[in-house]
C-alpha cells in the first residue's frame, strides 16, 4: 500500500503569507509578526521592485497589469522556495488556483480583513502612487469597492482569516500570531 504524504504546512516550517486587499496593512502587520516571530520579512511588490527597478505602479503603467502579474508569480515562487519567512503578498495574489496550490504546499494563508468603510479610508489616503485609484476620487473608489467585492472570495479562502479592523500593525500582528498558535494546537 501506498504512503500517504500530507503536506506539511506548518508556519514553523513553511512560508506565513499574508493576503488581502491594498492598503488592509499586510506590509506593516507582515513585518512586526516577522520581528515578533524571529522570521525573515518579504514582501512581494518590493521583490518584483528589487528584480526589475520598478515600484509596482510604474511597473503596471509600464509594461502592462499582465506583465506585472507575471513578474510578481516568479517573485513569489522564489519567496515559496525560500520559505521560512512572513510574506506580504500583493492585494492581486490572492489564494485561487495554482496560486493556492503553490502557497498551501509551501505555508500557511492568513487574510488579513480589513472592512470596506475603513479600506476606503485607507485607500484615499494613499492614492498617489496607486494606478487603480488615478483620476477622481469617486469613480477611483467606485473601481476599488468593484474589485474588492470581486476578490473578497478569493481571500476568503486563505487557511486563516484575521480582522485588522481599527488595529496597529503590532496588534494585528499579535492576532495574526495568536491565530497562528491555536491553528498548529489543533
Amino acid at each position: 500500500m501506498a504512503e500517504k504524504h500530507r503536506k506539511n504546512t506548518s508556519p514553523a516550517v513553511g512560508n506565513i503569507y499574508i493576503t488581502g486587499f491594498m492598503c488592509s496593512g499586510k506590509t506593516l502587520a507582515g513585518r512586526a509578526l516577522a520581528r515578533a516571530l524571529g522570521r525573515r520579512f518579504s514582501d512581494s511588490d518590493a521583490a518584483v521592485k528589487l528584480s526589475s527597478g520598478l515600484s509596482a505602479g510604474d511597473f503596471i503603467r509600464k509594461k502592462g497589469l499582465a506583465a506585472f502579474r507575471r513578474a510578481e508569480a516568479a517573485a513569489v515562487g522564489a519567496l515559496a522556495r525560500a520559505g521560512g519567512g512572513v510574506v506580504a503578498l500583493g492585494g492581486g495574489f490572492y489564494p485561487s488556483g495554482r496560486r493556492a496550490r503553490l502557497l498551501a504546499s509551501t505555508g500557511v494563508t492568513v487574510f488579513l480583513h480589513c472592512p470596506w468603510p475603513e479600506l476606503e479610508k485607507r485607500l484615499r489616503a494613499a492614492r498617489g502612487p496607486r494606478p487603480l485609484l488615478a483620476g477622481p476620487w469617486e469613480k477611483a473608489a467606485a473601481r476599488a469597492r468593484k474589485l474588492y467585492s470581486a476578490r473578497l472570495p478569493y481571500y476568503r479562502r486563505a487557511d486563516i482569516t484575521v480582522s485588522a479592523a481599527g488595529l496597529s500593525p503590532a496588534a494585528a500582528a499579535a492576532r495574526i500570531k495568536k491565530a497562528l498558535k491555536k491553528r498548529d494546537t489543533r
